[in-house]
């Protein structure tokens, strides 16, 4: 096994996104601003808090990424120029392109920061990457398509700094390459606004029976014809650090703080046991956690995810709800202040994940009491903040999540 230090790349879809990631164990964490990033949808981030995010990340030892990743019309030049100039002396460690010309540009404004070339062009053989390092990239994010084999051999050849994605969405797109989205509503994804069709519900209708649907039988729920499962690398991750991957990535800046920091914890100490003994102990807690993210069933195989030609319905597994986290900060304790972002009820128990370090630290909590200015209440509402009792001493950075009974669905 590879005894390099290996990266988490992690989403941050927003500051408070990136503070959770980072404290959750991410080594990177990538983020776009207003402009010239492919998830104009994400949130993303304001001049002053990509300003505060990269000194919060510098102070914690962890890498920025900042995404200018979007594809270049002609009308967008001047723009970029005149953007590229504007976050030019914010100090982000090192700035994602796909566009050459994009890269051009950079250069010509004088950014001083490394180069990673985006998944987007699709980079599958040494060659290419040869290519992409003469130009001056350092770091070569890969095609989804390529293989463990292929990775290897690009390793060998080249000996380029390689990142994979090793968790999150999938595209039936090339390299997420997509034009369903422009053409059905006039939202590019090349330029960071997918509207997802592909996740859409179909119908079959013949043109001259308005109305009069047909069924596309795929499950009882509808059909997802199009949509992808979601890629899950943790059982392989062993085989893509044998050959000679640097840095796995996260998909997800428009998910939840709980998806960002919980996928981060999991594939950071996956990547800490890897080629030793406890990689496999701790295999189902790794697995079990990943399932209690919102995600579509999960594949390792990019290239055989149908199976032997049949299909598979992909709706959402939904097992546990983000409800909450601690947002004081201080000693352990019974009485703490949280932030919500789903109701929280007074005598329900949920679970309490933490950053793992020297040991996993997981509780189940009961609320005992929820208080509100000078009250007690039932209920906390979503997107409030509630100083609240517990059975338990709560510790920092806590996230709370409600397990969902799905055993009947």
């Amino acid at each position: 096994m590879n005894s390099k230090k290996i990266q988490i790349v992690s989403p941050a879809g927003n500051l408070e996104k990136m503070i959770f990631a980072v404290k959750y164990g991410a080594d990177n964490v990538y983020f776009g601003g207003d402009e010239f990033n492919l998830r104009v949808k994400a949130g993303n981030f304001t001049y002053e808090d990509i300003k505060s995010g990269i000194a919060y990340c510098r102070d914690a030892g962890v890498t920025t990424t900042f995404l200018m990743n979007a594809f270049l019309h002609e009308g967008d030049v001047d723009a970029a120029f005149e953007y590229a100039e504007r976050v030019k002396e914010l100090g982000f460690n090192s700035v994602m392109i796909s566009d050459p010309g994009m890269l051009q540009i950079l250069k010509q404004v004088g950014i001083e920061a490394d180069f990673h070339l985006s998944t987007q062009m699709s980079t599958l053989n040494s060659y290419s990457v040869k290519f992409w390092m003469d130009a001056g990239f350092k770091r070569i994010v890969l095609a989804r398509e390529a293989t463990v084999d292929e990775i290897k051999m690009i390793k060998k050849n080249t000996g380029a700094e390689i990142e994979v994605f090793a968790h999150g969405a999938l595209c039936i797109a090339y390299s997420g390459r997509c034009l369903l989205s422009r053409y059905l509503q006039g939202g590019d994804a090349n330029r960071g606004d997918c509207s997802q069709p592909c996740r859409w519900k179909y119908s079959l209708m013949e043109e001259k029976r308005e109305g009069d649907y047909l069924p596309i039988i795929e499950h009882e729920k509808g059909t997802e014809i199009m949509s992808s499962k979601d890629l899950c690398l943790l059982e392989r991750l062993e085989e893509y650090i044998d050959a000679g991957v640097d840095a796995f990535k996260i998909e997800g800046r428009m998910k939840s703080i709980y998806h960002a920091a919980n996928t981060t914890r999991i594939y950071k100490h996956a990547v800490q046991k890897a080629g030793t003994a406890e990689f496999n102990k701790y295999l189902p807690f790794w697995l079990d956690e990943l399932n209690l993210i919102s995600h579509r069933p999960y594949t390792t195989d990019l290239f055989n995810e149908f199976g032997k030609m049949g299909y598979e319905g992909v709706p959402y597994i939904n097992n546990a709800l983000f409800a909450a986290y601690r947002s004081d900060e201080g000693t352990a304790s019974n009485e703490v202040t949280i932030k919500t972002f789903n109701p929280i009820y007074r005598g329900e128990v949920l679970d309490g994940i933490y950053p793992i370090k020297d040991e996993i630290l997981d509780d189940e909590y009961k609320v005992l009491k929820i208080f509100f200015e000078d009250g007690e209440i039932e209920m906390g509402r979503p997107n409030k903040t509630y100083r609240v009792l517990f059975d338990k001493p709560v510790l920092n950075d806590v996230i709370f999540r409600r397990r969902l009974d799905n055993r009947g669905a």
